[in-house]
């Protein structure tokens, strides 16, 4: 690195890989679930499905479709063409907090899926979990680095 060279970080995402910033992301999604329930008094299922569909929702438009940084940096511009996610960990797969946001949506799925009755009458909401996971999960798979659908997102 050159002398007085600022050094490549990514402030947009560098917040993941902080000391308890992964109990923090559990602790909204509970907290979440918690005051849905509590403020509609919705059944269990159908709080966690607001809360799975809200997450997934949020964090694809954030993680996986807005390009650039919230922040201005004028010392790494190459995020600007990049998701959040392709920033995180410098585009590096298989890290722990690659790996801790996809388990994170897969957890949330089986939360919703064993608390949505197994019947015919519930058979929209279980799709709509379903739906719902795999939209994200494809989203975060190595295969779809840098890949926009359709030429959306260009």
């Amino acid at each position: 690195m050159e002398s007085g060279a600022m050094p490549q970080r990514d402030v947009g995402v560098e917040w993941l890989g902080k000391k308890g910033s992964w109990a923090f992301y559990c602790a909204l999604l509970v907290a979440a679930r918690a005051l849905v329930g509590a403020l509609f008094g919705l059944p269990s299922y159908f709080s966690w499905t607001i809360v799975n569909v809200g997450h997934a929702a949020f964090t694809f438009v954030l993680f996986h479709w807005i390009k650039g940084t919230p922040f201005v940096t004028f010392w790494n511009q190459s995020c600007y063409e990049l998701t959040w996610w392709e920033q995180l960990d410098h585009r590096e797969q298989g890290t722990p907090n690659r790996k801790f946001c996809t388990v994170l949506v897969l957890l949330l799925f089986f939360v919703t899926y064993e608390s949505t009755p197994l019947d015919r009458e519930h058979a929209a909401v279980h799709a709509l979990n379903l739906i719902t996971f795999g939209v994200l999960f494809v989203a975060k798979l190595p295969l779809m680095d840098k890949v926009r659908l359709f030429g959306i997102n260009g």
